[in-house]
């Protein structure tokens, strides 16, 4: 039994270019080539023909001058479209997130460097608060020669903070 030699995808796709006239000689003989083998490819392309006169038998459609007008507008405004990046509205809209990037990012800055230096870094005052009592005495400790006349003083009971008969 012969094999039936088909079209294949390429030759189905190059169909309507070869009915027109318009395919190169290589693939106009290997169509042909196929046809003159296959009675199958010679009623694909007779159907096609078929479709083809068909379609030439229905009226044609026209547009009427206002569609015409419409879509010529449409296609010179899409021409003139500015892509997005260069619309005036997007490019301010880009300034003011960057801006506020960079105001973000000042303001973070800013609350780390405190809280690291309010962490870190020692507080002079709080020293002057801790050793108040001894700094407002100071000078009466200044006045003191050495160690040994205040332990001398003590054991006088001259400053004992309990309350004398002659206090009252």
């Amino acid at each position: 039994m012969d094999k039936i030699s088909r079209l294949t995808a390429e030759q189905r796709s190059d169909l309507v270019a070869y009915l027109d006239g318009e395919l190169d000689g290589k693939a106009v003989q290997e169509i042909e080539q196929t046809l003159a083998q296959s009675p199958v490819a010679r009623h694909e392309v007779e159907m096609l023909t078929r479709t083809w006169e068909l379609l030439d038998t229905l009226p044609r459609a026209s547009a009427s001058q206002e569609f015409a007008a419409n879509t010529l507008t449409t296609v010179k405004s899409l021409e003139y479209r500015r892509p997005l990046g260069e619309q005036p509205w997007y490019q301010r809209a880009r300034r003011g997130v960057v801006v506020a990037g960079w105001v973000a990012g000042l303001a973070v800055a800013s609350v780390v460097g405190f809280l690291i230096t309010a962490r870190w870094i020692p507080d002079e005052s709080a020293a002057l608060i801790r050793d108040f009592s001894v700094i407002r005495d100071l000078d009466t400790y200044t006045e003191v020669d050495n160690v040994e006349f205040l332990k001398e003083l003590q054991e006088s009971g001259l400053f004992d903070e309990t309350p004398s008969d002659h206090d009252n």
